[in-house]
């Protein structure tokens, strides 16, 4: 199996680039290293040229060296990055027939073969709450969510809103969670025919049921406050849902949740680590949790009023 990828793109933007660059690198295996060469070089192993261009002399001379293999780039966003007759139609949003073009033409892995989990800006994972602090970094403008599979959502940090792709549905996040800049002309392509949807809320139902991401460690003995409700949906799990939302919007102490909800322990604390992770609660000392906090303060008044009488009894007892 080859260990180097020369690739040169020609007659596209530099944001088409990105793009591009950015989806190749989530589409080869680990081990590959992926070289973007000028149309210039001898050593071409894929040259990816503007279907504007590709009937000019100067490409169809480089296409006549042996062992160059092509992809004409016509727009088609509806499309979303179906390849036909060796002709790619961009942006590219969906991964699958880059990936078994690739794999035909230069690989010998299996389908399942580890892929990039990589950003435009690194190679390694990312963790989630990583991501998710980055969505919602006001300042970040408009960023792109993908994984191993392909485009999952475009976020606008600044409003909040997200707009999902519709073609793709996100049942769960996964490890391979990343995200990147999304530019002008594809921030204006996602939203022109997708509602948009209340961040928090999408990120928490989606990381909700993902089973395949790391949480926070969360110390039952810590007292925690709920900001900013969820939007839970339908099933059977949203009753204990709102009970211990109820519960956390007093201000609680997890401990104290656990002992009085009647609800499985491990999904108090799983509402606990996603709700912190998306800066929906915070943390508070034992004065402002109010959950529990009558009665607690009814026995304390019952201990004082049997030790002040224990007192005075001792007193008239002269003991």
């Amino acid at each position: 199996m080859k260990k180097f990828l020369n690739i040169a793109v020609f007659g596209v933007s530099l944001n088409v680039l990105d793009q591009l660059k950015s989806q190749i690198l989530l589409s080869v295996p680990r081990e590959i290293q992926v070289r973007w060469v000028n149309i210039a070089e001898k050593n071409i192993d894929l040259l990816m040229v503007n279907d504007a261009f590709f009937a000019s002399s100067s490409i169809q001379k480089i296409l006549s060296q042996i062992h160059i293999q092509y992809l004409r780039l016509i727009k088609v966003p509806e499309q979303q990055g179906i390849i036909v007759d060796d002709t790619l139609s961009y942006p590219v949003t969906q991964l699958d027939d880059l990936r078994e073009w690739l794999q035909e033409k230069f690989f010998d892995y299996e389908s399942d073969y580890p892929l990039h989990l990589l950003s435009a800006t690194g190679e390694k994972s990312v963790a989630v709450s990583t991501v998710f602090n980055q969505c919602l970094l006001a300042r970040n403008g408009f960023i792109q969510l993908f994984d191993c599979q392909g485009f999952l959502a475009l976020v606008d940090t600044m409003t909040e809103r997200v707009w999902v792709n519709s073609h793709y549905p996100v049942t769960g996040f996964d490890k391979s969670l990343n995200q990147t800049y999304a530019t002008n002309q594809f921030v204006q392509e996602t939203i022109k025919n997708t509602q948009a949807q209340d961040l928090r809320s999408w990120l928490w139902q989606v990381a909700y049921r993902s089973i395949d991401i790391e949480l926070p460690e969360i110390q039952e003995k810590q007292y925690f406050k709920l900001q900013i409700w969820p939007k839970f949906e339908s099933g059977y799990e949203r009753r204990n849902l709102l009970k211990i939302a109820t519960c956390f919007a007093q201000g609680a102490q997890i401990q104290t949740a656990i002992n009085q909800l009647n609800i499985p322990k491990q999904q108090i604390i799983r509402f606990i680590a996603l709700t912190h992770m998306l800066k929906m609660g915070v943390w508070i000392d034992s004065h402002g949790a109010k959950f529990m906090r009558n009665d607690e303060s009814a026995d304390q008044g019952q201990m004082i009023q049997v030790r002040s009488f224990f007192m005075k009894l001792r007193k008239k007892l002269g003991l």
